[in-house]
């Protein structure tokens, strides 16, 4: 996608965290923003912030697990600026530890969250970007752990996997339409999904949580507005994959490829 002056976003998950980072980077560049979330106060205070850097921001409640919430906002957005070009589907819950070890009521949570309110935003809004034809782009937010399966994600990890298909697969729907796909991959950013207990506006708290209980964050993790800003750029070039870093993540990566070979080569050495 080429010029963003005047375009319309869709965030949802978009009061915190990367949400968060993909609003502050889009109304910088000039972009109209709605944010969706879950939690209202949560929401508010978020609109309240961004509309230091734009007037052309609005907050609306939504449920990403109904897709009658969607359909309301997609209302809201377009009653507000009109046609709707970029779709953030970035609303997300953890869950991760050992496969046994987590209930399946919490399977059932992170599955309906992460990867049934993927595709409900992909359903809800999509077929109106196509409508319009004044072209598009969606953005699908998985995980690294979507990408190589590390430490135990379980339900998360899991969810994160199927994004990033579902997201491979709608890229190769959209070849022939106006409307270009990404996936978003971050592997870590500092969000509030390491400190969920903690209120947003309680910066002390966190900065102490973080000093005392993840010392190795701020070094590690990427800013959420500097997540935004590469998602921007991945939009700009059409990228299907939008990863943060490209450290760890690429030695992994590496990783994951070099045994998918080593073993493909051992089973099939005579193609190798």
């Amino acid at each position: 996608m080429k010029g963003f002056e005047g375009k319309v976003a869709f965030i949802t998950g978009g009061a915190s965290g990367v949400g968060l980072g993909m609003a502050t980077a889009f109304l910088k560049a000039g972009i109209k923003v709605v944010i969706g979330d879950i939690n209202g106060e949560r929401a508010a205070r978020a609109e309240s912030i961004l509309k230091e850097i734009s007037v052309d921001v609005r907050a609306v409640h939504v449920d990403t697990t109904s897709m009658e919430s969607l359909e309301s906002a997609a209302d809201a957005v377009e009653a507000a600026f009109g046609n709707i070009h970029i779709l953030c589907n970035n609303a997300g819950i953890g869950g991760g530890g050992k496969i046994l070890d987590v209930p399946m009521e919490r399977w059932h949570n992170v599955l309906d969250v992460n990867l049934w309110g993927v595709l409900h935003g992909i359903k809800v809004f999509l077929p109106r970007m196509l409508k319009h034809g004044e072209g598009g782009h969606v953005v699908n937010t998985a995980s690294f752990t979507g990408i190589v399966g590390h430490h135990s994600q379980s339900s998360y990890g899991t969810s994160k996997f199927a994004i990033v298909g579902m997201s491979e697969f709608l890229y190769n729907d959209m070849a022939d339409e106006t409307v270009s796909v990404s996936v978003l991959c971050p592997h870590i950013v500092d969000t509030p999904i390491f400190y969920k207990d903690l209120a947003d506006a309680d910066a002390e708290t966190i900065a102490q949580h973080k000093k005392e209980n993840l010392p190795w964050l701020d070094a590690i993790a990427v800013k959420p507005e500097d997540a935004g800003e590469m998602v921007l750029r991945g939009i700009e070039n059409e990228d299907l994959y939008i990863f943060t870093d490209g450290t760890d993540s690429r030695e992994m990566l590496e990783g994951r490829t070099k045994a998918l070979f080593d073993t493909m080569n051992r089973q099939f050495p005579e193609s190798a």
